[in-house]
């Protein structure tokens, strides 16, 4: 593969996918520096320039996070904090194509996943016309972490939501990049499920992303997100470094920048488990209501239409709703109809979804749509056993038995019309594709949404989902 060339330098990735459709992929670009050592707890600063050409053809290691048995893309992989990379997937031939770029905000709760996992870097969606964007940054203790010491060292005065300025950062490397793998940096889509969800509505909320992104996709998340003042979070950091040792020490950032990113974690890990069930997955570490990254919780940004004015899709898992499952989504549609709403309330367009497509041998069984289930659709890659493998534990919880699924034509065409229609949403801002279903934008009197199944269909009572 012949190099290409970006603001840092020159690069070189690989080649996937079948001969005549082949898409090239860049894998572990660096956006910015390290956020190691004097930098742990920081801003994320530009990354340096490089002589000769730099290899992306190895993934980026996973970002700093300890191993969970509820949570597989944690388990026994390699964790660093050194983790500002990202992944390019593009179909382009050359750098005049100007396509739709989409970037992907991988879940976890804002504490776990990365996104170099296969199922998020697949073919599928470049496939469709887009350059695909896949993006790692800090997490838990290191992306959230705020302090009283921090906010005073800060121009700001702030501290915490280090995640989302790494995403923001990302951001403008695409701004700034994109176009030498063929992308358009004025057609940029967000799209995140999860806790990337929350990533997704987070930035659409932030006035620091404004004119950084053009249309927002939040899959089963972010809607109903309870941030906290800073002023609590920093309650939480220093009871952090009280427990690390460090509160009494002459310059206690100083010292807590020395520690091992291991010491840091089991201690984190240590404090969750003993303030309760509520935060042995998330952790105290949110978002902080800052008043600079976040000036209000994202959903009064959006009940005041003050987010950033772009289109919206919101899409729920139906079987989230039910309460099944390890992650119930009870709070969910409230959310977004709240969303919906701001949306409209600041000139844009939101449209309302429901995911429920279920393989066949799992819904006999009494399996439902649960979290998580309509990523293996969005991203095309249904026929690929070991993604359903390694979710499993999410879909045994929600009532599936066999320990596969068992694929049919009626899913393929499922994954096909929402990646025809999400990367439709991404070319255009309007998600309908000629020949489907006509999906109306949402407004509190139609209360109308696309139920994603077989077949594919337009209902009404989005607002009374349960």
């Amino acid at each position: 593969m012949e190099p290409i060339k970006i603001a840092e330098g020159l690069i070189t990735g690989k080649v996937i996918g079948e001969p005549g459709n082949e898409i090239r992929q860049y894998r572990g670009i660096p956006y910015a520096v390290p956020p190691v050592g004097d930098l742990r707890w920081k801003p994320p600063q530009p990354v340096t320039s490089w002589a000769g050409v730099r290899e992306c053809a190895t993934w980026s290691i996973q970002p700093a996070q300890y191993p969970d048995m509820n949570v597989p893309t944690a388990q026994r992989i390699p964790s660093s904090e050194d983790c500002l990379y990202l992944n390019v997937n593009t179909p382009a031939k050359s750098a005049s194509e100007k396509l739709p770029v989409m970037v992907w905000f991988h879940g976890g709760g804002l504490r776990y996943g990365n996104g170099n996992w296969g199922l998020y870097n697949g073919p599928g969606l470049p496939r469709h016309g887009v350059v695909l964007v896949t993006v790692n940054g800090r997490l838990g203790v290191f992306g959230l972490l705020a302090h009283p010491l921090l906010s005073k060292e800060s121009p700001n005065g702030v501290s915490g939501n280090y995640l989302f300025l790494d995403l923001i950062a990302a951001l403008k490397w695409v701004n700034k990049n994109i176009s030498a793998f063929g992308g358009d940096p004025d057609n940029v889509t967000i799209f995140g499920e999860s806790g990337g969800g929350t990533k997704v509505i987070s930035l659409t909320a932030s006035p620091l992303a404004k004119d950084l992104f053009h249309r927002s996709i939040c899959e089963s998340g972010g809607g109903s997100v309870r941030p906290i003042v800073i002023k609590e979070m920093e309650s939480f950091g220093e009871r952090l470094f009280t427990r690390l040792g460090v509160s009494k020490e002459r310059n206690p950032l100083a010292a807590a920048r020395t520690l091992s990113m291991d010491r840091i974690i089991e201690v984190d890990q240590s404090m969750n488990v003993e303030m309760g069930p509520q935060f042995t997955f998330m952790g105290p570490w949110n978002i902080a209501v800052d008043g600079w990254f976040m000036p209000d919780a994202p959903g009064a940004v959006f009940s005041a239409g003050k987010q950033n004015r772009v289109p919206l899709i919101t899409v729920a898992n139906l079987g989230e709703l039910s309460g099944r499952g390890p992650i119930p989504g009870g709070l969910m549609i409230p959310g977004y109809v709240n969303l919906l709403l701001g949306v409209a309330k600041a000139g844009a367009k939101g449209y309302a979804a429901i995911f429920d497509q279920v393989p066949s041998n799992w819904r006999r069984e009494g399996g439902v749509s649960s979290h998580a289930m309509e990523l293996h659709y969005v991203f095309g890659e249904v026929d690929d056993p070991n993604p359903w493998k390694v979710l499993n534990f999410l879909y045994a919880g929600g009532g599936a038995k066999s320990p596969d699924p068992v694929i049919t034509d009626a899913d393929r065409m499922v994954a096909k019309a929402m990646m025809s229609i999400w990367t439709q949403f991404a070319k255009t801002g309007d998600p309908n594709v000629k020949g489907m279903v006509r999906w109306p934008v949402y407004d509190a009197a139609n209360d109308s949404y696309m139920y994603f199944a077989d077949p594919l269909q337009i209902k009404s009572g989005f607002s009374r989902l349960p």
